[in-house]
């Protein structure tokens, strides 16, 4: 899912009142026109009124460089790279310091995994902004791509002391463990990963779910099959595993992960819970009804079981 920086410095345009075009030609009044297009969709008329607003010749550099920066993000909008990618470059040629357009640049550069270029874009741009917590994110995460985990590590973890609330663009929203099994990585994720070896299997389990909310899913599955060698009927270390899994994209791997897991542990409810949130994402209602039932009939008190039945349309 790429990440886009809209213009924000240029807000005090919109704020002005529209008035008709043919009476008032200047660059900012086009911007103006082009930021309410953008704001109801209407990619192309956008890019007419931003292309407009250059024209004028009137507008500041650093109004030039937003106005570039903002019909980037549309021509991406509109799979036109080449276009996204010059424009974008403009926007950093005309104000170095504008962070802003060095992310969407290292964003699309990324997307096309130009990574050597992405990272060159970004090292450049810290130069100027050392202590932007996104910047050193985004590279953060371009090294973790790279497996270059040491690398990764030190940014990303820069990156939450920097900006805490960070923690929540390292791994996809849309996961349904999300904000449950898998939380907003934290500056305590990262010192529990940066610390030494874990006393304990369960010391494992928790760097491995350390790993997991910081997006280094290979590290997070290797301690979770280290505990699962050292000792095998742990059906933690199987139902961390399986989620680890589904966030890597492996859906039938997890859902065997979940069955060994209640091999070891069938009256466990939130581990029938968590497997039919996993098929419930796939669109297996019939498997997600199973579980959910079951999850329900071993700890009817739990409202959140209550709450799937229902929306299954099983219970009122």
């Amino acid at each position: 899912m790429p990440l886009k920086k809209i213009l924000t410095a240029v807000v005090f345009i919109y704020s002005l009142p529209l008035f008709s075009l043919e009476t008032q030609a200047g660059g900012i009044e086009f911007a103006r026109a082009a930021q309410e297009a953008q704001e109801y969709g209407d990619r192309e008329l956008a890019i007419k009124y931003y292309t407009e607003a250059l024209d004028e010749g009137d507008l500041s550099a650093k109004h030039q460089a937003y106005v570039y920066n903002n019909r980037g993000i549309l021509f991406q909008d509109l799979n036109n790279a080449d276009e996204a990618e010059s424009d974008f470059e403009d926007s950093v040629r005309l104000l170095p310091s504008y962070s802003d357009a060095y992310f969407n640049l290292s964003s699309l550069l990324s997307s096309q995994k130009r990574y050597d270029d992405a990272l060159a874009l970004l090292n450049t741009a810290l130069t100027i902004s050392p202590e932007d917590a996104e910047l050193i994110l985004k590279r953060g995460i371009i090294y973790r791509e790279l497996n270059e985990i040491e690398a990764a590590l030190q940014d990303i973890s820069q990156a939450i002391l920097i900006k805490p609330s960070l923690g929540s663009k390292l791994i996809d929203q849309s996961n349904v463990y999300f904000g449950t099994y898998i939380e907003s990585a934290t500056i305590e994720h990262f010192i529990s990963i940066l610390s030494d070896e874990p006393a304990s299997l369960d010391g494992y389990l928790n760097r491995a779910k350390s790993y997991l909310s910081a997006g280094f899913f290979k590290r997070a599955l290797a301690d979770t099959e280290y505990v699962i060698e050292l000792e095998p009927k742990s059906f933690k270390a199987y139902e961390t595993k399986a989620i680890i899994l589904y966030s890597q994209g492996a859906y039938d791997k997890s859902i065997r992960a979940f069955d060994n897991a209640l091999h070891f542990a069938p009256n466990n409810a939130e581990i029938f819970y968590n497997r039919g949130r996993l098929y419930k994402s796939l669109g297996d209602n019939n498997n997600a009804s199973f579980d959910f039932q079951m999850a329900f009939s071993i700890k009817r008190s739990e409202k959140k079981y209550r709450k799937e039945l229902r929306e299954l349309g099983l219970i009122r």
